[in-house]
């Protein structure tokens, strides 16, 4: 398992398994990441330097809450 939050092992992922692998690793990680899809947008956790925040997938915004980030995709356009 890795920790897709540490740059040095995605590194030494990408080392390893060639680039083509790793987007696919990559790929499947963010899929299964979602905790929730809203308007057409899906939201997943993210850890940043500002602590776990919630992205909404597509507008590059971020949220410290699930209800903050499912708030802000239902006033999108939808997807």
């Amino acid at each position: 398992m890795i920790d897709w939050d540490d740059p040095a092992a995605r590194a030494r992922l990408i080392e390893s398994i060639g680039v083509e692998a790793y987007n696919k690793a990559f790929d499947a990680y963010r899929r299964e990441s979602i905790v929730a899809t809203v308007n057409g947008y899906s939201i997943a956790p993210v850890n940043t330097r500002f602590g776990r925040l919630y992205a909404v997938q597509g507008t590059k915004k971020a949220f410290s809450t699930l209800a903050e980030a499912e708030a802000f995709a239902q006033t999108q356009p939808a997807k």
